[in-house]
Protein backbone atom coordinates (compact mmCIF):
# COMPACT_ATOMS: atom_id res chain seq x y z
CA UNK A 1 0.00 0.00 0.00
CA UNK A 2 1.26 3.72 -0.89
CA UNK A 3 3.06 5.22 2.34
CA UNK A 4 0.79 8.53 0.83
CA UNK A 5 -1.81 10.13 3.80
CA UNK A 6 -4.91 8.14 4.01
CA UNK A 7 -8.08 10.13 3.12
CA UNK A 8 -11.09 8.68 5.47
CA UNK A 9 -14.45 8.65 4.21
CA UNK A 10 -17.18 8.92 7.07
CA UNK A 11 -20.27 9.03 4.69
CA UNK A 12 -22.15 5.99 4.64
CA UNK A 13 -25.16 5.03 7.22
CA UNK A 14 -23.65 2.27 9.51
CA UNK A 15 -22.48 -1.04 8.93
CA UNK A 16 -24.04 -4.28 8.64
CA UNK A 17 -23.76 -8.41 8.89
CA UNK A 18 -24.90 -11.36 7.11
CA UNK A 19 -24.15 -14.77 8.72
CA UNK A 20 -26.03 -17.19 6.23
CA UNK A 21 -23.26 -17.54 3.61
CA UNK A 22 -19.80 -19.44 3.51
CA UNK A 23 -18.28 -16.74 5.31
CA UNK A 24 -20.00 -14.30 7.22
CA UNK A 25 -20.45 -10.76 5.41
CA UNK A 26 -19.73 -7.66 6.26
CA UNK A 27 -20.66 -4.61 4.81
CA UNK A 28 -20.81 -0.40 5.17
CA UNK A 29 -24.52 0.56 4.08
CA UNK A 30 -25.24 3.32 1.73
CA UNK A 31 -28.52 4.87 0.90
CA UNK A 32 -27.88 5.48 -2.62
CA UNK A 33 -27.05 2.88 -4.70
CA UNK A 34 -25.31 4.32 -7.86
CA UNK A 35 -23.20 6.45 -5.51
CA UNK A 36 -22.26 3.18 -3.40
CA UNK A 37 -21.67 1.67 -6.78
CA UNK A 38 -19.41 4.42 -8.06
CA UNK A 39 -17.17 4.74 -4.81
CA UNK A 40 -16.77 0.67 -4.62
CA UNK A 41 -15.34 0.83 -8.51
CA UNK A 42 -13.14 3.88 -7.42
CA UNK A 43 -11.77 2.27 -4.85
CA UNK A 44 -12.21 -1.13 -3.30
CA UNK A 45 -12.15 -2.82 -6.45
CA UNK A 46 -8.77 -1.92 -6.92
CA UNK A 47 -7.56 -3.09 -3.61
CA UNK A 48 -5.70 -6.24 -3.40
CA UNK A 49 -7.49 -9.05 -1.03
CA UNK A 50 -4.74 -9.68 1.04
CA UNK A 51 -3.71 -6.06 1.49
CA UNK A 52 -7.76 -5.26 2.70
CA UNK A 53 -7.85 -4.01 6.70
CA UNK A 54 -10.64 -4.40 8.81
CA UNK A 55 -10.33 -3.11 12.40
CA UNK A 56 -12.91 -2.95 14.98
CA UNK A 57 -11.41 -0.69 17.81
CA UNK A 58 -13.77 -0.75 20.90
CA UNK A 59 -14.03 2.07 23.63
CA UNK A 60 -16.87 1.85 25.94
CA UNK A 61 -20.28 0.55 24.30
CA UNK A 62 -19.37 1.72 20.82
CA UNK A 63 -16.68 0.76 18.33
CA UNK A 64 -14.86 1.99 15.56
CA UNK A 65 -15.46 0.19 12.12
CA UNK A 66 -11.84 1.30 10.39
CA UNK A 67 -11.20 -0.03 6.67
CA UNK A 68 -8.26 0.62 4.57
CA UNK A 69 -6.06 -1.42 1.78
CA UNK A 70 -5.53 1.13 -0.96
CA UNK A 71 -4.07 0.11 -4.34
CA UNK A 72 -1.03 1.21 -6.05
CA UNK A 73 -2.04 0.78 -9.34
CA UNK A 74 -5.12 3.44 -9.00
CA UNK A 75 -2.88 4.88 -6.66
CA UNK A 76 -5.61 5.20 -4.49
CA UNK A 77 -6.15 5.28 -0.73
CA UNK A 78 -9.41 5.77 1.00
CA UNK A 79 -10.08 4.51 4.18
CA UNK A 80 -13.40 4.11 5.56
CA UNK A 81 -14.66 4.72 9.34
CA UNK A 82 -17.65 5.27 11.35
CA UNK A 83 -18.09 4.87 15.25
CA UNK A 84 -21.33 2.89 15.80
CA UNK A 85 -22.93 1.66 19.29
CA UNK A 86 -22.17 -2.13 19.96
CA UNK A 87 -24.63 -4.42 19.43
CA UNK A 88 -25.97 -8.08 19.24
CA UNK A 89 -25.21 -8.26 15.71
CA UNK A 90 -21.63 -6.96 16.26
CA UNK A 91 -21.12 -9.30 19.09
CA UNK A 92 -22.13 -12.40 16.98
CA UNK A 93 -19.82 -11.39 14.29
CA UNK A 94 -17.09 -10.91 16.38
CA UNK A 95 -17.31 -14.51 18.43
CA UNK A 96 -18.19 -15.93 14.82
CA UNK A 97 -16.06 -14.72 11.90
CA UNK A 98 -13.73 -17.82 11.33
CA UNK A 99 -10.84 -15.21 10.87
CA UNK A 100 -11.78 -14.03 7.31
CA UNK A 101 -14.82 -12.34 6.05
CA UNK A 102 -16.43 -11.02 2.36
CA UNK A 103 -16.44 -7.62 2.27
CA UNK A 104 -19.57 -6.10 0.61
CA UNK A 105 -21.53 -2.91 0.02
CA UNK A 106 -25.14 -2.62 1.44
CA UNK A 107 -28.23 0.05 0.36
CA UNK A 108 -30.83 0.65 2.25
CA UNK A 109 -33.78 1.57 0.03
CA UNK A 110 -37.25 2.76 1.02
CA UNK A 111 -39.97 -0.39 0.13
CA UNK A 112 -43.18 0.66 -0.81
CA UNK A 113 -44.72 0.72 2.49
CA UNK A 114 -43.03 4.00 3.31
CA UNK A 115 -42.38 3.26 6.68
CA UNK A 116 -39.89 0.35 5.79
CA UNK A 117 -36.58 -0.27 4.38
CA UNK A 118 -35.10 -3.51 2.24
CA UNK A 119 -31.26 -4.01 2.38
CA UNK A 120 -29.91 -4.76 -0.94
CA UNK A 121 -26.16 -6.01 -1.08
CA UNK A 122 -23.96 -5.33 -4.14
CA UNK A 123 -22.88 -8.11 -5.88
CA UNK A 124 -18.97 -7.05 -5.95
CA UNK A 125 -17.12 -8.63 -3.34
CA UNK A 126 -13.78 -8.81 -2.15
CA UNK A 127 -12.95 -11.13 0.56
CA UNK A 128 -10.84 -10.07 4.10
CA UNK A 129 -8.17 -12.11 6.13
CA UNK A 130 -6.71 -9.01 7.84
CA UNK A 131 -9.64 -8.45 10.75
CA UNK A 132 -8.42 -7.61 14.42
CA UNK A 133 -10.68 -6.64 17.34
CA UNK A 134 -8.89 -4.11 19.61
CA UNK A 135 -9.50 -2.20 22.59
CA UNK A 136 -8.53 1.49 21.98
CA UNK A 137 -6.60 1.49 25.89
CA UNK A 138 -4.30 -1.05 24.87
CA UNK A 139 -3.41 0.47 20.98
CA UNK A 140 -0.21 1.34 20.05
CA UNK A 141 -0.68 5.30 19.71
CA UNK A 142 1.18 5.48 16.80
CA UNK A 143 -1.04 3.02 14.89
CA UNK A 144 -2.75 4.45 11.57
CA UNK A 145 -6.17 3.55 14.03
CA UNK A 146 -5.36 5.20 16.77
CA UNK A 147 -4.05 8.58 15.47
CA UNK A 148 -7.50 8.11 13.10
CA UNK A 149 -9.33 7.84 16.65
CA UNK A 150 -7.59 10.76 18.65
CA UNK A 151 -7.74 12.77 15.70
CA UNK A 152 -11.32 12.96 15.57
CA UNK A 153 -11.76 13.63 19.19
CA UNK A 154 -13.98 10.39 20.13
CA UNK A 155 -11.60 9.12 22.54
CA UNK A 156 -13.99 9.14 25.62
CA UNK A 157 -12.87 6.54 28.49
Amino acid sequence: MSSKTILWFTDFVGVGYRYYDVYMNIFPIFIDKMYAFKLWKRTINWWPDDQIKIRFVEINDTYWFILYGGSDYKDDNTGFAKNISISENYERFKSGYENKAILRFGVYKQSEDSDKFDLILLKKSKMVYDIKFLKYSTMPIDSIESQYIRNRGDTCA
